[in-house]
C-alpha cells in the first residue's frame, strides 16, 4: 500500500494580499500574457504576475486593479515534478473582470485600486460570485488541490499597464 495521500482540510483563513508591500504592473495587449512552459527554475512573482503558495483546497480571489481598459486574470497552478526536476504549469482558469469604479481603495501606496463587480470565465474552471450592487465587489474561487504554487497573471487592454494585486483567502 502506498503512503502517498492527499488530506483535505476545511478552514477559512482571513483575506491576505497576494503581494505584500508592492503591487504588480499588468501586461498589456502590446505584451500579452507571458506563455508558461515547464521550467527548472522555481516560478517567482514578476511584472504582471503574483505567485503565492498553494492553497489548502480552494483559493478565493478578489482582484484589485487601477482603472485602465478591460482587465483579466489567468490563474495557473504550478506542480514540482521530482522525476524530471521541472516546475509544470497548469491553466486553472482565465476570467475577464468588470471593474467597479466606485470601489477604489489605497493598497501598498497605490490609490484607486478598483474591485471587480463581475467576472466572465473565458476558459478553465472556477466558481464566480458577481456583486449584486455597486459598492460591493465580486470574487471567484478556484480549486487548487495538488498545486505547490498558484500564479495570478494580470492583463489589461489599455495602452499603458495598470497596477494590480488581489485579496486572496484559502478555503
Amino acid at each position: 500500500m502506498s503512503s502517498d495521500h492527499i488530506q483535505l482540510v476545511t478552514a477559512d483563513r482571513p483575506y491576505y494580499l497576494a503581494l505584500k508591500g508592492s503591487n504588480v504592473s499588468t501586461s498589456t495587449t502590446a505584451s500579452p500574457y507571458v506563455l508558461k512552459y515547464a521550467t527548472a527554475t522555481r516560478p517567482a512573482s514578476a511584472s504582471g504576475s503574483a505567485i503565492v503558495s498553494g492553497a489548502m483546497n480552494y483559493l478565493k480571489v478578489s482582484p484589485r486593479i487601477t482603472n485602465v481598459g478591460t482587465s483579466s486574470i489567468r490563474v495557473i497552478g504550478w506542480v514540482w515534478c521530482g522525476d524530471s526536476l521541472l516546475w509544470i504549469p497548469n491553466l486553472i482558469t482565465d476570467v475577464t473582470c468588470t471593474l467597479d469604479v466606485s470601489s477604489g481603495a489605497t493598497i501598498n501606496g497605490t490609490a484607486s485600486m478598483m474591485g471587480c463587480s463581475s467576472f466572465t470565465r473565458a476558459t478553465g474552471d472556477c466558481k464566480i460570485f458577481n456583486a449584486t450592487s455597486l459598492g460591493t465587489t465580486g470574487f471567484f474561487i478556484v480549486d487548487t488541490v495538488g498545486f505547490d504554487l498558484v500564479e495570478l497573471a494580470f492583463r489589461t487592454t489599455g495602452s499603458t499597464p495598470a497596477t494590480a494585486n488581489a485579496h486572496i483567502g484559502d478555503i
